[in-house]
């Protein structure tokens, strides 16, 4: 059961009952006055456990700047070629001029237009990860 503080405004006494939380009892004072529930003084609050100090911030800021310091090296060293509209190493303006090589040559247009599709996803894919490595979020 919690304790709780009274304080009598008559006299300045205060006293320490022990009592449910969903009690209000009347406490009355040796003066003959209800008494007043006051704000407990010996309540210690303390914070336990990571996260709740700076240094763990720090630690956790320092870290994150260190990958994203080793991210930005990593996409400068490791630059990847740009895939570019082609057809049998024959670079065109656009891919729909890649595609009409590609129907030229008897090559099924649905087909060619799915590998450029898969072509598109995979670069997609390379830009999102060297985003992500130059963030810090890998």
């Amino acid at each position: 059961m919690p304790i709780y503080d009274y304080f009598c405004e008559r006299c300045e006494q205060d006293k320490e009952v022990t009592h449910g939380m969903n009690e209000k009892p009347d406490i009355i004072c040796d003066c003959g006055e209800i008494m007043k529930k006051a704000i407990s003084k010996g309540i210690q609050f303390v914070l336990k456990g990571s996260g709740w100090t700076g240094k763990d911030l720090r630690e956790k800021n320092y870290r994150l700047k260190r990958r994203q310091e080793v991210g930005k090296r990593m996409v400068k060293s490791h630059d990847l070629p740009q895939v570019q509209p082609n057809y049998k190493g024959e670079v065109c303006k656009t891919w729909d001029d890649a595609g009409k090589l590609a129907k030229a040559d008897g090559i099924n247009p649905i087909r060619y237009e799915n590998q450029v599709k898969n072509l598109k996803e995979t670069q997609m894919k390379v830009k999102e990860k060297n985003n992500k490595l130059v963030r810090g979020d890998i």
